[in-house]
């Protein structure tokens, strides 16, 4: 995983919120990476490889995997803390979830409103 070495003190939740938070950035911005930037990503998040294993795969020392591994989550958050979609498209996300909930719930009482009038 990208962040791996940092890994180590955090919980499988921590480490997995952080990975959900990674793979979101690269949905979004992957198109700004360059194809080397993406190959090592991809080779160690979604095989889910060492570095050892991803050097390798992409024929670089494992020093040069976590150095590049490093540079590609810096611009990913870099480029978050810029533009902010990945943020917002989650508040978005929340936001009409809790709409859905909200009209769900008001559909459910109507329906009971209507049958205690019906009676």
């Amino acid at each position: 995983m990208i962040d791996s070495v940092n890994d180590k003190n955090k919980s499988d939740n921590e480490i997995l919120k952080r990975r959900i938070y990674c793979n979101l950035l690269y949905d979004f911005y992957s198109p700004l990476l360059t194809e080397r930037q993406r190959k090592v990503y991809e080779t160690l998040c979604f095989s889910d490889l060492t570095l050892s294993e991803a050097a390798d795969v992409l024929g670089i020392s494992r020093q040069g995997v976590y150095v590049l591994a490093r540079h590609v989550m810096q611009k990913l958050e870099g480029i978050e803390r810029e533009l902010c979609f990945a943020v917002n498209t989650r508040q978005l996300e929340k936001r009409i979830n809790d709409l859905e909930e909200e009209n769900e719930s008001l559909r459910q009482r109507l329906k009971i409103k209507s049958r205690k009038e019906e009676k």
